[in-house]
Order: structure tokens, then C-alpha cells, then sequence
């Protein structure tokens, strides 16, 4: 038996359900949707029609006396009818390039604060922003300075003026011409380099017979096997607008507060759902309504979010995370803007 969501008056009912609900986050009654309803459809033509909505699993009745409020699923098909290529309202767009503006200008980490703040600021939930490791980053320059006899600075600037700083432990002595030369090789033949593939390419140069009589490839050898271009750079995560949560309705209660924040504290735990919810480099926008891990308090959670990349490379995650009654078409819209943002890289 075909869906009675593909019905016009069905689809129209459960659309002003969850709007409604959206709005003031109590359950809606048939009345309340009948005042709305433009066919002038009766309170008991749409109580009919609800009860049907419900028993396809797009609406539940939390108390037998109450009016109904959509589901996980029900969340999914409005999510589905919004159109993440459509621009935001003017004003959110007006919000937006007014904190992006003179992207080019300001430290990476700066601007990706930004993004986390303007997200918390349009949809009164959390927004969150993950930035690739170094690892993920290509080379722009690379310097080595001397702090001892086998004490070696290694500064690198990564594009976007990303800068890494390393100090390492050698074996040996290595002397400041020896250290320019090393650099001065890295610097000719991997700038515009990812990270990991510039480790792999020297591990395969290194352990060619040349390397034991070539003097830079000997000393680049040992500064790898101390530590040089190590990948232990952790993902940078930026969150703004935990205050926002402990605001909503469906947090009213102390303890699931507390089970929030202590859950936000644990970076690994914002990180993972970023990673597990945004999978695939260049889709458009992703939307997880019911947030899989701990605590249980996120399956009552969604998520909307998107990959976002530097010169063709990706740059990183930006996501906003609240309870699943949010404005679905705003936030995507907002999303799905600020990631084209990066794309087309205009916010200077």
C-alpha cells in the first residue's frame, strides 16, 4: 500500500505539524492545524489524517490527552524537502559575511572560530568546525634551526599560513648549513605537497643506495627517523554555542544537562560524530537525524553538516548539532552556504 505521505493533504498536515512544533515545541493539536490549513479541512478530517501519519511512524503521541510531535523519521522527509543550494534569508546572509569577511587577512584559526560562532549564532544550537590534521596540509615552506648541538626547531608553514612547530632530538650533530641544505631540498622539490605524501616520497628516496654517499639525503634521513614530519598533530576543533543548548526545552531537566556538557567537554566525542556523520569528501550537505554513540541523550540529537575545502583540497568538517525539533530549512540553507563560502573562497 502506497505511503500516505505522497497525498497532498497528508504531506500538507505532517509539514504544518512540524513546523508548528518547530515553533513552540509542544505537541500540536488537529485544531491547531485545521486554523492553518488553506483546503479549510476540518478538526476531524485532520485528526484523521495525523492518526494515519502516525501509524506510518511520521508522528507519536507522547500522552493520550496531548496532540502529537514528529518523529525521527518525520524529521528525515522535511529535511528532505529543503534545498541546501538555495541561499539563506538576507538577514543570515548579511550575519554571515559580516563575520567571513577578510577571510585572507586573519590566521586560520581565527577565521575558523568565526565559522563555529556565526553557525551558534543563526540556529541558537552548537557550531562546531574540525580542521584536518597537518598532516592533511601541503607544504609551503620549511625552515630548521639549531638550539643545541642535536636540539633542532623544525617551523613549518603550511598554506594558508598554518604554522607547525616541532622540536626534535638528534643522534648527531647536524650543522646549520647541512640543516639549510636539507631545507632548502624540501622546500625545491615539495612545496604544494601534502604532508603524508612528502613522509612516504622520503622514506622511498632515503633508502635508495644514493642516500648513504648523498650528504642532504643522509641528513634528511636522520631527521626523519627523529621525528621530522611526524603526524602527531591532533584535529583542531572549534565550538561555540554550548550556552544555546541549556536553553532548549528538551534540556530542561539538570541531569540531561549535565550528561550534555560533560559529553561536549570530551573532544573525541564531538570529533567521532563529525567523522561518522560526514563520511564523503564533496557531498553538498549531510543531515543525521538521531546521533549514533554516547550518551544516549544524542539520539534525540541531529546533526546537519558538510565537508569544507582550501584550493581543492579538503580543509576540514563544519557542522550545527542540536536537538532534532530545529529549523531544518534555515540551517541547511546556512550550511550549505558557508561551504560553498570556502569553495569559492569569498569571504576576503
Amino acid at each position: 500500500m502506497p505511503s500516505k505521505i505522497f497525498e497532498a493533504r497528508s504531506r500538507g498536515t505532517l509539514m504544518a505539524v512540524i513546523r508548528t512544533h518547530i515553533q513552540t515545541g509542544e505537541p500540536v493539536g488537529s485544531r491547531t492545524v485545521s486554523r492553518q490549513n488553506k483546503e479549510g479541512l476540518s478538526p476531524a478530517s485532520i485528526r484523521n489524517i495525523m492518526m494515519e501519519l502516525e501509524e506510518e511512524g511520521y508522528l507519536e503521541q507522547p500522552h493520550t490527552s496531548a496532540g502529537r510531535v514528529p518523529t525521527e523519521k518525520a524529521y528525515r522527509f522535511y529535511a528532505s524537502q529543503c534545498d541546501a543550494t538555495h541561499p539563506p534569508g538576507k538577514a543570515d546572509e548579511q550575519l554571515i559575511l559580516t563575520h567571513l569577511e577578510g577571510a585572507i587577512e586573519v590566521p586560520e584559526e581565527v577565521f575558523l572560530e568565526r565559522v563555529s560562532r556565526v553557525l551558534s549564532l543563526i540556529s541558537n544550537n552548537l557550531g562546531v568546525v574540525v580542521r584536518e590534521p597537518m598532516g592533511k596540509t601541503i607544504l609551503e615552506h620549511i625552515h630548521f634551526a639549531r638550539l643545541g648541538e642535536t636540539r633542532i626547531l623544525v617551523v613549518l608553514v603550511s598554506d594558508h599560513s598554518r604554522v607547525g612547530k616541532q622540536i626534535i632530538q638528534l643522534d648527531r650533530e647536524i650543522s646549520e648549513s647541512e640543516l639549510a641544505a636539507a631545507a632548502r631540498y624540501l622546500n625545491e622539490h615539495f612545496r604544494g605537497w601534502e604532508l603524508e605524501n612528502i613522509r612516504e616520497r622520503l622514506v622511498s628516496e632515503c633508502n635508495q643506495e644514493r642516500a648513504t654517499w648523498d650528504t642532504v639525503l643522509r641528513d634528511l634521513r636522520h631527521l626523519y627517523e627523529q621525528g621530522m614530519l611526524a603526524n602527531n598533530s591532533a584535529t583542531e576543533l572549534f565550538v561555540e554555542g554550548a550556552s544555546n543548548l541549556v536553553l532548549q526545552p528538551e534540556l530542561a531537566e539538570p541531569a540531561r544537562v549535565r550528561e550534555l556538557l560533560k559529553a561536549l567537554e570530551e573532544r573525541e566525542t564531538v570529533i567521532r560524530l563529525l567523522t561518522e556523520c560526514i563520511r564523503v569528501p564533496g557531498d553538498p550537505l549531510q543531515v543525521v537525524v538521531g546521533l549514533p554513540g554516547k550518551p544516549p541523550l544524542l539520539k534525540s540529537f541531529a546533526l546537519i553538516g558538510a565537508t569544507f575545502s582550501w584550493q581543492g583540497k579538503i580543509g576540514g568538517r563544519l557542522a550545527i548539532v542540536g536537538p532534532s525539533r530545529m529549523p531544518y530549512d534555515r540551517v541547511i540553507r546556512t550550511v550549505g552556504y558557508i561551504s560553498r563560502l570556502f569553495d569559492r573562497q569569498e569571504m576576503n
